[in-house]
């Protein structure tokens, strides 16, 4: 069984990409495809195309799930079902960006759809109609695989509306929490994401088109989203770095840290200390703000460069650990990397189909066990795969680049033998 939504993206396409692709979502990035893009350039191929029909502004994009029951299907076969999925709904106009999402119980898809078309620029509009061909089209799908589907309208809202919904909201606020570094940025990747937020009271509630009701997100998921925990893991998730000018004013962006510092300020009533700050407040300094102005700040450009940092070296780290020195020898470490996946991945799709069938809890907890010990097998092996396709990608990026800069020297040589010949014409006449 499986369950779909869609809905309308306003603001940032990269922000969606990026949430749906995702590496520890996705097993890094293994469950990640494009339909008439490329996963990792499909933010600028989304572009060039609103480009080239001047239609950059307005709805960015389309984001779509598909959901399926826990412990119904493998997460091969839900990547599978996905692209088919997307191809048969939009797989001759629109550019999409299919990923698997295996973070949660309900193994789900997501569907990143370009609002525009490469065909003829026409934008999608995401009808009724166009929904319920979706949903049709899943269901159809759901049956080719043997997986059960639901037949009356009210049971399919009512899980839509009391899993998927609640569960996506959590997901999305998690996202947002890691990768914002101020409560201010927090608020702006949910509104990215398609939210409409209300923090009024000290309390913070969301909701999602065509939802009417907010959700207050601390009743809903626990005391862990009270704004004031909200703020204490943004802090927590920023990197020590970068330092600013001057070392000794740096204070590193930890709520902990934070508090050390300020509880040298606020001593004991009859302390000295505490006398000194009455001083420095009727003077009119304040410490807590001066504190909170020293926090270091790190821009998100730069973190996608420490990021990019760190990933080329752990490729480094790879080839040396491998002893890879050549591209014949990375392919032959590909193909060996493969040659050992296979057996696990089938042997756990296998396993899975296995707990589907088991009749008792404890047979079922027996089977799960054995799975998670094979996805332990399969990860690392997985990152092994990850490198070599990051790798080949470098390779052949460093090839094009060489092989443009020799057409231009040739160009260039060219057109000096032009300019020569001429020249050496008009001097024979």
């Amino acid at each position: 069984m499986a369950v779909t939504k869609i809905w309308k993206v306003k603001d940032r396409l990269d922000v969606t990409i990026n949430y749906a692709v995702n590496g520890e979502k996705t097993e890094e990035r293994l469950y990640v495809s494009g339909i008439n893009c490329m996963p990792d350039t499909s933010y600028q191929e989304m572009i060039n195309i609103k480009k080239q029909f001047f239609k950059t502004d307005g709805i960015q994009c389309f984001h779509a799930v598909q959901s399926f029951v826990k412990g119904e299907i493998t997460p091969e076969q839900a990547h599978e079902i996905g692209m088919k999925l997307a191809k048969r709904l939009w797989g001759d106009k629109f550019q999409v960006v299919v990923t698997t999402h295996l973070n949660t119980d309900n193994l789900h898809n997501h569907f990143v759809l370009n609002s525009v078309s490469f065909l003829d620029g026409k934008r999608f509009c995401n009808t009724k109609k166009d929904y319920a061909i979706m949903r049709k089209t899943s269901d159809r799908l759901c049956e080719e695989y043997g997986l059960n589907v639901l037949s009356q309208e009210e049971k399919y809202n009512r899980y839509a509306t009391s899993s998927l919904y609640k569960e996506l909201m959590k997901d999305f606020i998690d996202y947002a929490i890691e990768n914002s570094k101020d409560y201010n940025e927090f608020i702006k990747i949910l509104q990215d994401l398609g939210y409409v937020v209300t923090d009024k009271n000290n309390t913070l509630s969301v909701r999602r088109d065509p939802y009417k009701r907010n959700t207050r997100i601390e009743r809903q998921f626990g005391n862990k989203y009270s704004k004031e925990n909200i703020y204490k893991r943004i802090l927590e998730t920023q990197p020590l770095f970068p330092y600013p000018s001057n070392p000794m004013v740096l204070i590193t962006r930890t709520y902990e840290n934070y508090n050390k510092q300020k509880e040298k300020h606020y001593q004991n009533k009859g302390s000295i200390a505490y006398l000194i700050y009455q001083y420095e407040k009727l003077f009119g300094i304040h410490i807590e703000s001066t504190l909170k102005s020293k926090i270091v700040s790190i821009t998100p450009e730069l973190i996608a460069e420490i990021r990019k940092m760190e990933e080329y070296s752990n490729q480094a780290r790879f080839l040396v650990k491998n002893d890879i020195r050549t591209e014949q020898e990375l392919l032959d470490f590909e193909k060996s990397a493969y040659d050992r996946i296979n057996p696990l991945k089938s042997n756990r799709e296998n396993l899975w189909k296995k707990h589907k069938r088991a009749k008792t809890d404890k047979e079922k907890q027996v089977i799960e066990n054995e799975i998670v010990e094979l996805s332990k097998q399969v990860t690392p092996i997985t990152e092994e795969i990850k490198h070599c396709n990051n790798i080949k990608q470098r390779v052949d990026k460093i090839k094009q680049y060489q092989l443009h800069e020799q057409i231009e020297q040739e160009k260039s040589q060219f057109e000096k033998d032009q300019e020569k010949n001429k020249k050496d014409r008009n001097k024979t006449r």
